[in-house]
């Protein structure tokens, strides 16, 4: 069975960057904002016997200030683990990035998460990154920094820790993803080339991450496509309709195909069976990519319904099957389809 491991609240998307790859085109012009009760009640409603952990991000959500501090309080009272995800815009000066984690930490703050990579650099110095980093660390929290990746990116998992003085064997949580050309992205770097190593597959996020949007929509993964029908789980969120909605998630068999091989599979069975003109998958930046073009090209789209009428049975069946053998986990099912689910450089040289 598949149900909610973790729970998203983009609590603003408001930012103080522009970043070109940003999936939720995140601005300081963008005033799409969730109100402090309407997150506060939203986590009331969480069943804290599933859901261990919730992230605020956005956007930029250390713009709400005492709010999110309010925020993360209630979030700990409900015995939850919290996590900020930022961009360290607010550490250029130690004292600084000292006085803002001091409040996190005040507030039961547990993870933060930075991003930050080549496109942030334009917005944010690298001393912002180090000047946080080492106050979260001397606070006693989990910290992360999260980079995205194009095939002509400078700063690596390698250079960070280099920079950063950290060993090789550091416990910090450096990550890599590679670029998705969504929100932002398809259009200020339609041409930027695709990082050789990603993963298109299985997506781990759909319905065991739900997410509440800035717009207040429940959305059943985290939100990178928000604006796409199949996704919503509840277009007009309230909290008192969070189990009903999460419930329609995970009896939706296109949700949980998604779940079980991830969009590109489904892409790759209606161009099989339909003769649809897909992409094939190296030219697919990860799974989000796959996802907008399924959702959002009007002939693939349009050929959902039919597929799903041929293949809900299988999947319904294999995701109950899966779950009696107790291999229906994410780590399960992404270990199961890992080597399927690798976009090799060898491949890529191939195809050109």
């Amino acid at each position: 069975m598949i149900f909610p491991r973790s729970f998203a609240i983009h609590v603003t998307y408001t930012c103080p960057l522009a970043c070109a790859h940003c999936c939720f085109s995140s601005s300081p012009a963008n005033k799409d904002r969730l109100d402090i009760e309407h997150i506060l009640s939203t986590l009331d409603a969480l069943d804290a016997e599933t859901i261990k952990m919730v992230a605020f991000t956005g956007g930029e959500p250390l713009l709400l200030g005492d709010q999110l501090m309010r925020a993360i309080r209630r979030a700990k009272d409900r015995g939850l683990t919290t996590r900020v995800v930022t961009s360290a815009y607010f550490g250029r000066q130690p004292k600084h990035a000292a006085r803002i984690v001091d409040q996190l930490t005040a507030a039961g703050l547990d993870e933060l998460s930075i991003s930050w990579d080549d496109f942030h650099e334009e917005f944010v110095p690298f001393d912002a990154v180090i000047n946080t980093f080492k106050a979260a660390r001397a606070a006693g929290m989990t910290v992360a920094i999260n980079t995205v990746q194009a095939a002509d990116s400078k700063w690596s998992r390698a250079r960070l820790l280099d920079e950063l003085g950290e060993p090789e064997d550091s416990d910090a949580i450096l990550s890599e993803s590679p670029l998705n050309k969504t929100g932002r992205a398809r259009t200020e770097l339609e041409d930027a080339q695709l990082r050789p190593e990603r993963t298109v597959g299985p997506c781990p996020y759909v319905l065991t991450g739900p997410t509440l949007s800035a717009r207040n929509k429940l959305l059943a993964c985290c939100g990178v496509i928000q604006e796409t029908p199949e996704l919503v789980l509840d277009p007009d969120f309230h909290p008192a309709n969070l189990e009903e909605a999460i419930q329609r998630g995970m009896d939706d068999p296109l949700l949980n195909w998604i779940y079980l091989r991830g969009p590109y599979a489904v892409l790759a069975y209606i161009g099989t069976e339909f003769g649809a003109a897909v992409p094939a998958r190296e030219d697919v930046g990860g799974n989000c990519e796959a996802c907008h073009i399924l959702f959002h090209t009007p002939e693939i789209r349009a050929l959902i319904p039919a597929a799903l009428e041929r293949q809900q049975d299988a999947i319904m069946g294999e995701l109950r099957l899966l779950d009696a053998l107790g291999l229906a986990g994410p780590t399960e099912i992404m270990s199961m389809w890992a080597e399927e689910s690798r976009v090799h450089p060898a491949a890529l040289e191939a195809a050109e």
